[in-house]
């Protein structure tokens, strides 16, 4: 009930005025003196690997700052391979492993990539391994063209840069209405798209690694095992702060233009004059 109540309310709220503002109110009253309502669940069956921070298209408000903090750095296979063995240790049933970018056919050890992956797919052939790709570019599709049959492609067919996004470079403390906030209840990336995996650690979702990225925090767990709420929740009480999909709750609309916000004109000022050095997972 709880979550169709909020899903229904986000739902309205993208119908405009004048009944957008008279829900906004009502959303932002909820909100403010009924937290659980809008409280995420961690889905800890669903993961992206975030394979690379390279790409094809450099589009407007990329959750992986692409543009803005670019980086050659890769995710190692040793990495991803011991990942796979605590999952397989700790019999961890991912629905849903998602390997993304960045673009991630760039990764220059993708099929050796995911051929550390199938004996997880065999040891548990409910699990879906996916590609998240661009679709632009002849390496791209050749890369493609060539994956395996019992790897899904989630092929967004970009042709060129997308300057439609929903803001991630806005940065919520920057803004009075968010002062105060509880960003530990996170948004609802943590519920539909899952965890993150970075060559810096597991995180409790793909865009807050990002933030880890950037800022040099150096949160990421290291272990598997250490992957429980108390954990993911200490990282998005501090990287939400950060990070423009939060906004979200407030059911932010998309926007074609580009939004920097202090904190993340600041941050992206020190990393491209000394990038964050971050422990390895």
């Amino acid at each position: 009930m709880k979550v169709k109540f909020r899903n229904f309310l986000r739902n309205r709220l993208q119908k405009g005025p004048p009944l957008f503002n008279a829900l906004e109110f009502c959303h932002d009253y909820l909100w403010k003196r009924f937290p659980s309502i809008f409280s995420w669940g961690i889905n800890k069956t669903r993961i992206e690997i975030d394979l690379t921070s390279q790409c094809t298209l450099k589009c407007f408000n990329c959750n992986r700052a692409v543009k803005h903090a670019p980086s050659s750095e890769i995710i190692l296979p040793e990495q991803i391979g011991r990942f796979m063995n605590q999952s397989i240790e700790l019999n961890w049933k991912w629905k849903l492993i998602v390997l993304i970018g960045g673009e991630p056919t760039l990764h220059p050890h993708i099929f050796d990539i995911l051929d550390i992956l199938k004996p997880y797919k065999t040891s548990f052939p409910g699990s879906v391994i996916a590609v998240a790709t661009n679709g632009y570019g002849r390496h791209v599709n050749d890369v493609l063209a060539n994956l395996p049959a019992w790897v899904y492609i989630a092929n967004s067919k970009k042709t060129t840069h997308i300057n439609s996004f929903q803001s991630y470079n806005d940065a919520p403390i920057d803004a009075r209405n968010y002062q105060g906030e509880d960003f530990s209840r996170g948004c609802r990336l943590v519920e539909i798209c899952g965890l993150s995996l970075t060559r810096h650690g597991l995180y409790c979702c793909g865009p807050g690694a990002n933030v880890d990225r950037v800022f040099g925090f150096d949160v990421g767990i290291k272990k598997l095992a250490d992957l429980d709420d108390k954990n993911l929740k200490t990282q998005l009480a501090l990287l939400c702060k950060y990070c423009g999909h939060y906004k979200y709750n407030y059911a932010e609309k998309e926007i074609s233009v580009e939004k920097i916000s202090p904190s993340w004109q600041v941050a992206f000022e020190k990393y491209n004059k000394c990038k964050p050095r971050l422990s390895l997972y």
